[in-house]
Order: C-alpha cells, then sequence, then structure tokens
C-alpha cells in the first residue's frame, strides 16, 4: 500500500493553490500537511477552501514550520525573490523540494550548486515544474523526432512562441518574462534534442513580451518569443521544428477559464506537400501537473527516477538570469 506523502506549501498565492488543487485529486500520493505564508488571511482561505485538515498552518516563522516532523516534502510557490532562501532552508531542514521557476534571481548558481550538494548528501530529491515534459502533445512529438529525422533530414530550426492574455496581477508588470518563463523553452529544447553547448543573443525583453534567438554546436536555429498582450484569458503555445525536407508544428490552446486543451500536431513533406494531422482529444491542462506531482512522488518514494537532473535545473536558471542583464550568454 502507498504511503502518501506529507506536503507542505510555501507559499500560497496562485501556482500553490493550482498544485494543491491537483494533488488533492491524488490522495494515494499526497496529503497536505502544512501552508506557510507571510499573510494569516492568505494561509487561512488556502487551508479552508481546501478543507485541507488537520493541516499545520505558519505564517511569521519559517523556520518553526520547517521544523515540523510531519512535513516530509515542501512546494515552494512564492515570488522568485524567495525561492533561493526558502530551497536552502528546507534542505537544511531534510525536506524534499519541488520549487517553481525561476529557481534564484541574480548571481545565485554558486549558492544554488550548494544546495544541490547538501540536498544529494541527504538523499533528498529536488525537483522543478516543467510542464510540457507531460503534455501529451510534446509527449507524441519527442516519441516520432527519430522519424522526423529519418524522413525529412536534419534539423534546421527550432521555433517556440507564445501568446498569452495580460498580465493579471500587479506584480506581474514589474516582472521579467524572459526569466518567468524562458526556463521553460530551454528545457523543451533539451527535452527534444538533448544537451548541447549552445550561444544566445537577447533581443528583447519586458515585463509582457521577450525575445531571444540562439544556435547550438550542432548547428540548429532557436528562436523563442513570447508576448502577453491579450485581451481574452487565452494561453496559445506554438512549437515549430524545421528539417532539411519538412516541418512539424504543435499548436497548443489553454482556455485560461475553463481549464481545458485543444490542440494538434501537423507534419508537412516539403518534397511532395503531403501533410499528416494529429488531432488530441480536448483534455485538462491539469493531466500534465499530474505528471509531475507523480513523478515528485515516486522519486521520494523510491519507485522512480526525478525527470529533472542536477544539469537541467541548474542550466534552465542559469542562462536566463544571465540574458536578464547581457544581451549574450553560452550555456
Amino acid at each position: 500500500m502507498n504511503n502518501p506523502v506529507r506536503l507542505g506549501f510555501i507559499g500560497c498565492g496562485g501556482h500553490s493553490g493550482r498544485h494543491a488543487d491537483v494533488v488533492l485529486k491524488m490522495p494515494r500520493d499526497y496529503r497536505i500537511a502544512g501552508a506557510f505564508d507571510l499573510k494569516n488571511d492568505v494561509v487561512d482561505d488556502f487551508i479552508k477552501s481546501r478543507r485541507a485538515y488537520p493541516c499545520y498552518a505558519e505564517s511569521h516563522d519559517l523556520k518553526k514550520f520547517l521544523a515540523i516532523s510531519e512535513i516530509e516534502a515542501v512546494l515552494i510557490g512564492s515570488p522568485h525573490k524567495f525561492h533561493l532562501e526558502q530551497a536552502e532552508a528546507a534542505v537544511r531542514a531534510g525536506k524534499h523540494v519541488l520549487c517553481e521557476k525561476p529557481l534564484w534571481e541574480g548571481n545565485g548558481e554558486k549558492d544554488f550548486r550548494r544546495i544541490l550538494r547538501e540536498a544529494v548528501d541527504k538523499n533528498l530529491i529536488f525537483s522543478s515544474c516543467h510542464l510540457r515534459r507531460y503534455e501529451k502533445e510534446f509527449m507524441y512529438v519527442k516519441e516520432h523526432v527519430g522519424d522526423y529525422l529519418e524522413r525529412f533530414g536534419r534539423a534546421l530550426e527550432f521555433r517556440f512562441q507564445f501568446f498569452y492574455h495580460e498580465p493579471s496581477t500587479g506584480w506581474k508588470m514589474d516582472d521579467s518574462l524572459l526569466l518567468d518563463h524562458m526556463n521553460h523553452e530551454i528545457d523543451l529544447v533539451r527535452f527534444m534534442f538533448g544537451h548541447s553547448p549552445t550561444h544566445f543573443w537577447r533581443l528583447s525583453h519586458g515585463f509582457d513580451e521577450y525575445r531571444v534567438a540562439g544556435r547550438t554546436e550542432s548547428g540548429l536555429a532557436i528562436w523563442f518569443t513570447g508576448y502577453r498582450k491579450l485581451k481574452s484569458h487565452t494561453f496559445r503555445n506554438e512549437l515549430e521544428l524545421i528539417f532539411e525536407r519538412g516541418r512539424v508544428k504543435i499548436e497548443v490552446v489553454l482556455n485560461g477559464i475553463t481549464g481545458m486543451v485543444s490542440s494538434m500536431v501537423s507534419e508537412v513533406s516539403f518534397e511532395d506537400d503531403s501533410e499528416n494531422i494529429v488531432r488530441f482529444r480536448t483534455h485538462s491542462y491539469d493531466d500534465a501537473l499530474i505528471g509531475v506531482m507523480t513523478n515528485f512522488a515516486d522519486a521520494i518514494r523510491g519507485r522512480d527516477d526525478s525527470y529533472l537532473t542536477a544539469q537541467d535545473l541548474l542550466s534552465n536558471t542559469t542562462i536566463c538570469n544571465d540574458l536578464i542583464t547581457n544581451e549574450y550568454g553560452n550555456l
């Protein structure tokens, strides 16, 4: 019989709330055991709205919260600037950690490497949240990359672009969309094609857009663009892979109100203009988050390896911070 992971939440805003609603659907894997936030009313609402009883609540002393022996793992969903400090405190207290991205802001790579080493020494799992590795459309393309290379030749370009609704909370007006989001795009390149030294150029970044170009040593051209300018509560993600003799394109549209996803993959041959379209059944966006959380629980219980390596965690955040301060960066 499975022993559910007793999970505590650090930061009880939107990200943590979404994770909490998902883990409530996973009673064999998780039990919500605690919640910490600097605002009393936010902690109370977080617990009461999910009827997470009994559940430890704390709003002033993180060290006291992390000393609760019944909590064996934490999910850090606080604002970016707190991630590194809170992750360090959690590992020091002997807790497994799933931290939202970015894992740190600024010059925190050296400190994060130290935290990872301590986690390894204590046999703790340290993970993060990259949903596309568990989204049906991206998993489908990943499984068929070998077929595409055989049919269409060498991969020439990796183009990812997204179009989201305009910022809905005040703090996002001061945020960097590049720092907040590009780590997902980096992770997707590595997921599809593996690790390769890459050069990047920042073309623009702000709170509602970012544009980055790159090139791997193997010659793959990379283009990332992201915009938060839509009036509707919509999230559109598009990935286009250009090969010598063909193209593969993923289109994913999430309705932010219903939480449902519509998606398709199109495969086009440039030689005979043939096209194959794969349409996926409309599904819940929570499916991908369940995949992430299942892996975290399985890794803690020793049933599986963490889906992210230490190199993934470091690479995904390092290059984003580098491109905030410099127009050029290497990975």
